[in-house]
């Protein structure tokens, strides 16, 4: 039977494909997407009434953009990906041979953040391959790092497996008298933000913070995410975070410290306790979203996360 692709305007027909899909994650499912405050279409490769693949397009006044967040790529159906390898590789190729050919009929450019769980990118290697006038995909290497946690069987096992001087932090966070709370503050999270990039000399664009709010108020309100804070003994906020989640893994997506309270232990505090959160949520895997940059990179596999490559892939008709 032919493959065919179809327009699905059924949130709850895309958000349960996704769950179901290994690639399926938060940041594919609409009520976050519904937060981005941008347009976005969900495509479905189907044969005959079974959905084979899906793909997702954001747009900004009718034009495709760039993923701006991790993961906004193409899903397999859990039959594809159970498959016997010979037969999964061949159409993988196959399924995501035709979404392309047809994409590239809608769209003037084509960009996806792929999930680390789709095993075979040549496709978009190969996309006119014969034909190189035509346009090629730019593929560019990244790195998330995943905590993978249930192997240390509960939270001070965990603890007593990361690097020592995280354990110092703390211990010295604790006996500091440190607190954690949720929160329902997004200026709170908002202003130690821009405090961060202050420290780091770089200068916060009007776009990107209105990001971080229309995130945090979508994931605070359909009951996705979670924003905590930590507070010294005299309740100075001291760090904030967003933790997002879904039924597989926690995503530590936002983090940000007062500088003034760098040498407390604060984010490392903060960082543990939503961690030690996923263990009651029995949840046992975090994506840090992204180690790539050097002392972030440091600070986040300092926790145990293992780097793990994804793709960004981009093309452009000529």
């Amino acid at each position: 039977m032919p493959l065919a692709l179809t327009l699905c305007t059924d949130k709850l027909e895309w958000d349960s494909f996704a769950a179901s899909s290994p690639q399926g994650n938060v940041f594919c499912y609409t009520p976050f997407l519904d937060g981005l405050g941008e347009d976005y279409e969900l495509l479905l490769v189907k044969e005959g009434a079974v959905i084979q693949a899906g793909a997702l397009v954001l747009k900004h006044n009718g034009q495709p953009i760039n993923p701006p967040r991790t993961y906004h790529g193409i899903l397999f159906s859990v039959s594809v990906s159970s498959m016997p390898y010979h037969k999964r590789l061949k159409w993988i190729l196959e399924v995501t041979d035709f979404l392309l050919a047809e994409m590239e009929q809608r769209y003037d450019n084509i960009s996806f953040s792929i999930h680390y769980g789709v095993e075979d990118i040549r496709s978009f290697q190969w996309f006119h391959y014969h034909e190189p006038g035509l346009g090629q995909f730019k593929v560019d290497l990244r790195y998330t790092g995943l905590i993978d946690s249930k192997a240390c069987e509960g939270f001070e096992n965990y603890i007593n497996s990361i690097r020592k001087t995280r354990r110092y932090e703390y211990r010295k966070a604790l006996n500091d008298g440190l607190t954690v709370e949720l929160s329902e503050s997004i200026n709170e999270l908002d202003r130690l933000h821009c405090l961060t990039f202050e420290r780091q000399g770089i200068e916060q664009n009007n776009k990107e913070a209105q990001a971080l709010r229309n995130i945090a108020a979508s994931a605070l309100s359909k009951g996705f995410g979670e924003l905590l804070l930590c507070k010294d003994i005299h309740g100075n906020v001291a760090s904030a975070t967003l933790y997002l989640y879904d039924k597989k893994c926690g995503y530590y997506l936002f983090g940000a410290n007062d500088p003034d309270f760098r040498n407390t232990g604060s984010g490392t505090f903060l960082m543990l306790e939503n961690i030690k959160k996923c263990y009651e949520k029995g949840i046992y895997r975090v994506d840090v979203c992204g180690i790539n940059s050097p002392n972030r990179g440091d600070f986040k596999t300092s926790f145990n996360a293992a780097p793990i490559p994804y793709f960004i892939v981009t093309w452009e008709k000529p």
